[in-house]
């Protein structure tokens, strides 16, 4: 990728890319909420909610390694704009087939699978592009301010709007998503990062993505940070998927107060993006990351064992901050390991992995709950992550680069 000039601070262009993550996260967080009701309410069965949820993050199992390969072919920035009009139409699609009456169980998985279509094609262009706008020095605090900004949008805001928009009528929140993939559009037509470099000679797209493959398969710091985050998000969508049947049935609480209490994880995401350059500077990157895994692993027993709704809220929200930081500081650390010609593959399998696991524990977790119910859903997911943290723990404190700026080697290596 060829260079673009950065000017001091952050730059209009990370501005640009945060005020159009902001608009669209907004929109998210309501479908994110709408969803699960909408298809709790369609579907009622536990094990075709998490179908459709699962649906969402499948793409990346099929497409993440292409889409990642198309990310360092191409300006991602146009990539991300297509992203967002897929999604968009996608969502306008949906709404008009609800209204007519014939949204079922399929319409809802096609949805779905799309919207996780255009989420692989923007996100691996998004993370690619983002170390091409701010200076390498401010990586983390940008990375901690991006993912503060999307969770007040998405896991805030757009919660707890999704639940009370979706009591007032059920197609709102899907038109106002794609809404805001159209205005995030607009402002992405406005950022440029490092355009790709002229090809050489003739690129095949399966030797790009073997390259791509084997630098993390050989890097054993990248293989630890990309199969932690496969099991964190493997338990983190599987409790979201059974959660709306938690709060519905064991809670016994209205649609809106599931917005709420998903809400309430916002607040520890919020608190946690915007402390993690912070913090890890304080504790150490290595603390950072451990300590984070231990409060995850420790939230789900915590939901497990309360009825009380203040304890799930508190539970819940000490799971977002502790999420926050894992992702702030591991997504920093790994974008400075990694070339810049090399980041858009290298997302497509980091994501593979961390998101392709999403949809398995989607579907575990629903027929774990179908047969023994959300709470042991809960207490199974946050065993595993504890017991992640103890695996992953002798990788980290053994590689140096954990605790120091990677960025420099990477460039070395590069040249």
């Amino acid at each position: 990728m060829t260079t673009t000039t950065r000017v001091a601070g952050f730059g209009t262009a990370y501005h640009r890319l945060t005020g159009a993550a902001a608009v669209s996260a907004v929109g998210d967080g309501m479908r994110f909420a709408a969803l699960p009701l909408l298809s709790a309410a369609l579907l009622h069965e536990a094990f075709q909610v998490s179908v459709v949820t699962a649906a969402t993050t499948m793409p990346w199992l099929l497409f993440g390694l292409p889409a990642g390969a198309y990310a360092d072919r191409f300006e991602r920035q146009r990539l991300m704009v297509l992203a967002d009009l897929l999604r968009a139409g996608t969502l306008i699609v949906t709404a008009v087939v609800l209204a007519a009456g014939l949204l079922t169980f399929w319409p809802l998985v096609a949805a779905a699978f799309l919207l996780g279509m255009g989420e692989v094609l923007f996100d691996c262009a998004s993370f690619a592009l983002l170390p091409g706008v701010v200076p390498k020095e401010r990586l983390e605090a940008a990375n901690g301010r991006l993912f503060a900004v999307q969770t007040v949008g998405r896991d805030l805001l757009g919660h707890v709007l999704g639940g009370v928009l979706f009591a007032a009528g059920r197609a709102v929140p899907l038109v106002l998503d794609a809404l805001s993939f159209l205005a995030s559009a607009a402002l992405l037509r406005g950022v440029r990062g490092p355009r790709p470099d002229p090809p050489a000679g003739r690129r095949r797209l399966l030797g790009e993505i073997r390259e791509g493959l084997e630098y993390v398969a050989r890097d054993p710091l990248l293989r630890a940070l990309t199969v932690s985050a496969g099991l964190i998000n493997a338990v983190y969508l599987g409790q979201v998927a059974v959660f709306v049947i938690l709060v519905r049935d064991v809670l016994e609480l209205p649609p809106a107060a599931y917005g709420a209490l998903v809400a309430a994880g916002a607040v520890g995401g919020v608190i946690g993006g915007a402390a993690a350059s912070r913090i890890s500077r304080a504790a150490g990157r290595v603390p950072t990351l451990l300590g984070g895994l231990v409060l995850i692993g420790a939230a789900g027993p915590a939901v497990a064992a309360t009825g009380n709704v203040a304890v799930v809220a508190v539970a819940y929200g000490a799971s977002g901050f502790a999420l926050m930081l894992w992702n702030v500081v591991a997504v920093s650390l790994r974008q400075g390991l990694i070339p810049d010609r090399l980041l858009g593959r290298a997302t497509g399998v980091y994501r593979l992995f961390a998101w392709g696991t999403m949809p398995l524990g989607a579907l575990l977790f629903g027929m774990l709950t179908e047969a023994a119910g959300p709470r042991t859903a809960f207490a199974a997911g946050g065993a595993a992550i504890l017991a992640l943290a103890l695996a992953v723990a002798p990788v980290l404190f053994r590689d140096g680069r954990a605790r120091y700026d990677g960025r420099a080697l990477a460039t070395a290596d590069e040249d």
